[in-house]
């Protein structure tokens, strides 16, 4: 009786090991990895009307494919702007919508960048409909 009842338990027993490995490998492949858009960004920008450097910080949003970030410009005349931003990924290609800049009169900017690697290149286009010419991100 007992060796039935020991061998019943170890087939439960493996039953449930093999279950909850099943469990966290299904789960642990997406959630365990932190996508690449999380972290410190810097910038080069070719700008409609003047060039920028600075830096973009991503953090985690609300679902996994939209992020909270934001923005911290530096002009070439040495002023600074900061922006709030949405960050979208789908696939190798980034939207960033900005919002609430921190100088009056400042258009939000938008960036359509596509990713390679470490590296996001594309334009910008704010919300006057004013295009940059190039604007790059390297992971740091």
């Amino acid at each position: 009786m007992f060796s039935r009842l020991n061998c019943k338990l170890s087939a439960v027993c493996m039953a449930l090991l093999c279950l909850t490995t099943l469990v966290f490998s299904w789960s642990g492949d997406a959630s365990a990895q932190t996508p690449f858009i999380i972290g410190s960004w810097g910038l080069v920008w070719e700008g409609a009307r003047d060039n920028y450097t600075g830096t973009l910080r991503v953090t985690t949003g609300r679902t996994e494919k939209v992020f909270d970030a934001k923005l911290n410009l530096l002009k070439s005349d040495g002023s600074k702007i900061a922006e709030d931003a949405k960050i979208t990924v789908t696939g190798d290609e980034v939207r960033i919508e900005c919002v609430n800049p921190s100088q009056k009169g400042w258009n939000p900017d938008r960036f359509y960048v596509v990713r390679n690697g470490d590296r996001m290149e594309g334009y910008s286009l704010d919300t006057a409909g004013q295009r940059g010419q190039k604007i790059v991100f390297n992971k740091r």
